[in-house]
């Protein structure tokens, strides 16, 4: 769990350190960037499945496919520019709009917990109660039977609980500033003000590396 705020001195050098490769070495892999809508699984963990069908280190990802991680399995790939940690007993479903003057991508999390980093384009992440628009980000969801957790690691997003537009809320977050939980309440879905739960600077560390990048709470 991470519930910091700031990052100090001594900390931002050790993910610096993260970052610039060798304790990350095993998740890389030659067949990384399949060009730009194209990816890779970097590492399976148990059981996991792309399309419904058995994947290992290596295989393929493109846009519109659907991965999914059995009670032990876990999932790290990337998608172009951007790249994601899919943890157990997960369903996750990435799509490109096609037709559209600017790059769009919508990230569907049917069940369990995603962490995931965006390259500079829109893009929307849904669950069952939650729509989230966001610009080259961040973000961590969690999709519970009835309630969604979700923070907006850094970067800028308009959260908005399904069907209840007047509580969207637009965040501008540089270290897990604002995290949320969607909840049903007496007159539909309600947006609270939560806690940092199940994810950690490490993991963004390495996900932005997998691409080269450093989170912008490393840099400052």
């Amino acid at each position: 769990m991470c519930t910091c705020r700031e990052v100090n001195p001594h900390r931002r050098r050790f993910l610096l350190a993260l970052a610039a490769g060798a304790a990350w070495a095993p998740f890389r892999s030659a067949t990384a960037m399949q060009g730009p809508g194209g990816g890779s699984l970097h590492r399976s963990k148990g059981g996991v499945l792309i399309n419904e069908k058995p994947a290992e280190a290596g295989s393929v990802v493109v846009a519109g496919d659907t991965v999914t991680t059995g009670q032990d399995g876990e999932a790290v790939f990337t998608l172009g520019d951007d790249a994601f940690l899919l943890r157990s007993a997960s369903k996750v479903t990435i799509r490109d709009s096609v037709g559209t003057s600017r790059p769009q991508r919508e990230l569907s999390l049917e069940s369990g917990r995603v962490l995931s980093v965006f390259g500079p384009k829109q893009i929307t992440l849904k669950t069952p109660q939650l729509n989230v628009g966001i610009r080259g980000t961040a973000a961590y969801l969690e999709a519970e039977p009835g309630a969604t957790n979700v923070c907006v690691c850094y970067g800028h997003a308009v959260m908005a609980p399904q069907g209840v537009p007047e509580q969207s809320e637009e965040v501008h977050t540089h270290h897990h500033d604002a995290p949320r939980r969607i909840v049903a309440g007496r007159a539909g879905l309600v947006m609270q003000p939560f806690m940092v739960v199940n994810h950690a600077d490490e993991e963004l560390v390495m996900l932005e590396a997998l691409l080269g990048r450093v989170p912008p709470f490393v840099r400052k």
